[in-house]
């Protein structure tokens, strides 16, 4: 297997793109330096195939790919709209989405929205993601990196939610 099959392959069964390296390194019992020495060498050993092969035949694996990001909306009890990304996966974690004014400030119609206490990530100039709410714990240093991949899923999902946001 080459390197391009490797990383498809992993991503593919770790269903996520984040730190996907460390992670099948992990799953496979080697070090990360190992599975960035095969990469670079453009050659991976067989027995990782094989090991892949044994987990495409796993009962516990679903025949098919998971989603991992959910993007919706939600109803307040006073009845406004919210909006929010949810992680799928482990880490799971669901973040509200909240549109910002030019001085980075909750737009009107976002209120009451908790951005002073606990994580608070920019998304853009125009966007944060607050009340985030981890459902599994996230391993040291990594929040960030997990909030970095909900602000690109939500990147990937285009501009639909600013104009959503706006709208209500």
């Amino acid at each position: 297997m080459n390197a391009t099959d490797f990383q498809t392959a992993a991503i593919a069964l770790l269903r996520s793109a984040v730190g996907w390296q460390t992670t099948i390194a992990h799953r496979l019992g080697v070090e990360p330096r190992t599975v960035r020495r095969w990469i670079k060498a453009d050659e991976v050993p067989g027995w990782v195939d094989a090991k892949f092969d044994d987990w495409t035949r796993a009962r516990d694996l679903a025949p098919w790919p998971r989603d991992e990001w959910l993007n919706g909306d939600a109803i307040s009890a006073d009845g406004r709209q919210r909006e929010y990304i949810a992680h799928l996966q482990e880490p799971r974690f669901v973040a509200r989405i909240v549109a910002c004014d030019d001085d980075g400030l909750p737009m009107p119609e976002e209120e009451p929205a908790d951005v002073l206490s606990g994580i608070v990530y920019s998304v853009d100039a125009e966007t944060l993601l607050c009340e985030i709410e981890w459902i599994d714990e996230v391993r040291s240093g990594e929040h960030a990196k997990w909030l970095e991949a909900a602000a690109d899923a939500i990147a990937a999902l285009g501009d639909s939610y600013k104009e959503a946001t706006r709208e209500t």
